[in-house]
């Protein structure tokens, strides 16, 4: 009847908690009760589960249910779980300040089976419907190049923040540069779990509160999803992993950027399968141009729609050899966007585990990650607006393709 739903109770009265988690086991849920707000909090923290819906009484000793919503609302864990307030008080103003805390919904202590069963039911309908919704329009945007040096990491790195900061999207950067990604250290975070913690995991689903354990928040507004810390842990990490981590990240976030390093493995493959749009850095030289041209035609050849494959010419030396005409004219694709040089900035960000758009924001070279973020998430709109392409014929199976990852 309930699906296994998990609802939290949190109650000082031992009657009416007893009396709730006994109707709602009774309707089939999985129950968690709790006397007190703070043992709530702590039981949410230790298990690393996110509930379904949670039931908390208002007037209660050490923390009031106002300060607990706003608590829950606060972490990334919890933020977006539903919440009836249960309360003895019909002033409108006590409703009117569980609003403002977060609450969903209100009812009496003295509820009928009957109407709470309607309550959750409708909730927990509402909540599914919401939940869908945000990952059906959750975007992923990869960063890839087979060329080292041209500005993967930082591209990913500042074009977040760039969509964070500046278009006030919620976006969470992960790092799939699996052998050394540098994303954290150049945030200058330091992670105690990785994408390698999931290895081997044993069940088909992860819990949406044992991902957000894992996921690192920063100063700038972002959050990042740390790829393996040593070398030898990349892997450990494999399309399961993949498949694991995809819907609950989907669920956090309403745009992802991913950092999928210079190499074709079976993972990074499996992400860019997937993406809505895929950022080709390249610097504007001949060696780099010629790695972007054997992307497209490797993209092509697995499948992946040209349309959303956009190359982005980064200056990373102060005199170019190429001019961008005639890189778009070598690649017979236009180049998407172009990053100008700043190296003294740049470098000085990556030393200080700085953002570059945090540390120089008034640069034409943060203007320009403006620019693309902006036109980034123009392009996928239009991309979603048209529909997926027809789907070509592969040119290569997966088992010749093995000599690339």
């Amino acid at each position: 009847m309930g699906d296994k739903y998990l609802i939290v109770i949190v109650e000082d009265s031992e009657i009416t908690l007893y009396k709730l988690r006994a109707i709602l086991l009774r309707l089939g849920y999985d129950v968690s009760a709790h006397n007190r707000p703070q043992n709530a909090l702590d039981w949410l923290a230790s298990s690393h589960k996110t509930p379904d819906l949670i039931i908390s009484d208002v007037m209660m000793p050490g923390m009031d249910g106002y300060t607990f919503i706003k608590t829950i609302r606060a972490n990334q864990q919890t933020a977006k779980v539903p919440v009836i307030m249960l309360t003895s008080q019909t002033d409108l103003k006590d409703k009117v300040a569980g609003l403002e805390a977060g609450a969903d919904d209100f009812i009496s202590k003295t509820v009928s089976p009957d109407e709470l069963e309607l309550r959750v039911k409708a909730l927990l309908s509402r909540n599914k419907e919401k939940s869908s919704i945000s990952q059906s329009t959750s975007k992923v945007i990869s960063v890839f190049s087979l060329r080292g040096g041209v500005g993967t990491t930082s591209i990913a790195v500042n074009l977040a923040v760039a969509i964070s900061e500046q278009l006030e999207i919620k976006t969470c950067l992960w790092d799939m540069a699996l052998s050394g990604g540098q994303c954290a250290l150049m945030l200058n975070l330091k992670p105690k779990n990785t994408l390698a913690s999931l290895a081997d995991w044993p069940e088909g689903s992860i819990e949406e509160g044992l991902l957000s354990s894992m996921i690192l928040e920063h100063a700038s507004g972002i959050s990042l999803l740390p790829s393996p810390q040593f070398f030898e842990e990349g892997d450990l990490v494999n399309r399961a992993t993949v498949d694991l981590v995809w819907t609950p990240l989907l669920s956090l976030t309403p745009f992802v950027v991913v950092d999928a390093g210079n190499h074709f493995t079976d993972p990074v493959i499996s992400v860019l399968e997937r993406s809505d749009a895929i950022l080709v850095p390249l610097a504007p030289e001949l060696a780099s141009v010629n790695a972007t041209y054997q992307v497209l035609r490797l993209f092509e050849e697995m499948g992946i729609e040209l349309r959303k494959v956009l190359p982005v010419v980064n200056e990373t030396f102060q005199k170019s050899s190429l001019i961008t005409a005639k890189i778009a004219e070598g690649l017979k694709k236009e180049i998407f966007a172009e990053i100008p040089y700043d190296n003294v900035n740049m470098v000085r960000a990556i030393n200080q585990g700085t953002p570059y758009l945090s540390l120089a924001p008034r640069t034409s070279t943060s203007q320009a990650f403006g620019k693309m973020a902006q036109r980034l998430l123009e392009k996928v709109n239009e991309f979603e607006k048209e529909g997926p392409a027809e789907k070509p014929v592969l040119k290569i199976t997966k088992d010749k393709f093995q000599r690339y990852f």
